[in-house]
């Protein structure tokens, strides 16, 4: 009897906590859409604690987490549900989750890791409407300490993530 008491107690709880995730991510996105920004990825663990990731064209200021994090608390009723709310940039070492994160890195240096295990390090160019990423990949010239530049286009279904270069020169 217990057993069968926790078992629905928990089903019941991981319902509620996924029936959270699309409500909690309209509202972040209405407020980040708001700011001139986007939702990168919203989660929400067993415990109710939630995490939205946010980024802007221009970078993410306190000010905007902030912003998204007022308007989240103002949608729900914390008496009703418990849980605690984060709100913060991507990160610069996480992979690339949304499309708006390869327009917003354009012109950067990317490490692209294809589904076969290839790695592709360039500058991100584009990425062009039909979904192809476009780089600018650095060649060695044979027999000369000269380097070229070669287009290589790699389709988002090819790839298995795409992360920032980070260079500490």
């Amino acid at each position: 009897m217990k057993k069968t008491f926790l078992f629905i107690f928990i089903s019941l709880f991981l319902l509620n906590c996924k029936q959270q995730v699309p409500a909690t991510k309209e509202a972040a996105i209405k407020k980040a859409n708001e700011i001139n920004g986007f939702i990168v990825d919203v989660n929400i663990s067993a415990n109710n604690s939630i995490e939205v990731l946010f980024d802007k064209e221009n970078g993410v200021h306190i000010d905007d987490c902030l912003s998204i994090s007022r308007y989240i608390h103002s949608e729900f009723d914390r008496d009703v549900e418990d849980y605690s709310l984060t709100v913060c940039s991507p990160g610069l070492t996480n992979a690339f989750k949304v499309k708006e994160q390869y327009f917003k890195n354009r012109g950067k240096e990317v490490i692209v890791k294809k589904n076969d295990g290839k790695r592709i390090s360039g500058v991100l160019r584009d990425l062009l409407l039909n979904d192809d990423v476009i780089l600018d990949v650095k060649k060695k010239i044979k027999n000369t300490k000269n380097y070229s530049i070669q287009e290589v286009v790699v389709s988002l279904s090819e790839i298995k993530e795409t992360k920032l270069k980070i260079n500490f020169k």
